[in-house]
């Protein structure tokens, strides 16, 4: 299976699963870290599985025993993770409403 390095973007084959140490053959980064993770949610900077053990360094290698690689937060074409349609940004008075939405009072 083809896959490419969200750091520098060169692409090799791999065969069977990454390894906890796997580095990219052209630049050395690490592989196997939360930002190349299928399961990365870089909205909350967190795993979409709540059963995993905190990782600090969420950039460095881990051992993270539900890794799948993909584009995660890194914006990488991975394989594993499904695109996620371009979200259009609100109008300035659009986002103003959302935030005073927030901070309504209900009982008015």
């Amino acid at each position: 299976m083809k896959r490419r390095c969200p750091k520098c973007g060169e692409e090799w084959e791999i065969k069977g699963p990454i390894g906890f140490r796997e580095e990219c053959p052209e630049c050395a980064a690490f592989i196997h870290t939360c930002t190349n993770c299928a399961n990365y949610v870089p909205a909350t900077r967190g795993c979409r599985i709540p059963t995993t053990d905190p990782v600090h360094d969420r950039q460095s290698a881990n051992f993270c025993e539900e890794f799948e690689f993909g584009s995660g937060g890194a914006g990488a074409a991975g394989e594993g993770a499904p695109a996620r349609p371009a979200e259009s940004k609100p109008s300035a008075e659009e986002a103003r409403r959302r935030f005073d939405d927030l901070f309504r009072d209900p009982k008015k």
